[in-house]
C-alpha cells in the first residue's frame, strides 16, 4: 500500500513563502528585508523543498539527509533572523522528514 506523507513538503513551502516574505517584505519592514540573511534562508528553505521532491522521486536516503540538513541550517538561520514562523515550518519540517523513509517495495 503506497501511502504518501504530505506534511514535510508543506512545511518546507511554507518556510519558503515565510523567507520570501522576510526578503522582499511586501507587507512592510521586516528587519531584515534585502539582506544577504534573508536571502539564504529563502535558498536553504527552497533547496530543502527540492531536495525532499528528489528523495521522494529517486527514494534516495542521502536526498532525505541534505534535506534535513538544509533544513536544521535553515532552522538556525532563521533563529538568527528572528522569524519565528520560518524558524518553526523548518523545525517541523526535520521532525517530519524521517517519515518520508523509504518504503517497503510491494511488487516483486
Amino acid at each position: 500500500m503506497d501511502r504518501f506523507f504530505i506534511m514535510p513538503p508543506v512545511a518546507a513551502g511554507l518556510g519558503a513563502v515565510m523567507a520570501l516574505i522576510a526578503l522582499t517584505a511586501p507587507f512592510g519592514n521586516t528587519g531584515v528585508d534585502g539582506t544577504l540573511g534573508a536571502g539564504l534562508a529563502l535558498l536553504g528553505a527552497v533547496a530543502t523543498l527540492a531536495l525532499i521532491g528528489l528523495a521522494r522521486w529517486r527514494r534516495s536516503r542521502a536526498a532525505l539527509v541534505l534535506a534535513g540538513l538544509a533544513a536544521a541550517l535553515t532552522a538556525v538561520a532563521a533563529l538568527f533572523l528572528m522569524q519565528t514562523v520560518l524558524m518553526l515550518a523548518m523545525v517541523v519540517t526535520v521532525v517530519t522528514l524521517p517519515l518520508l523513509r523509504r518504503r517497503e517495495r510491494t511488487h516483486p
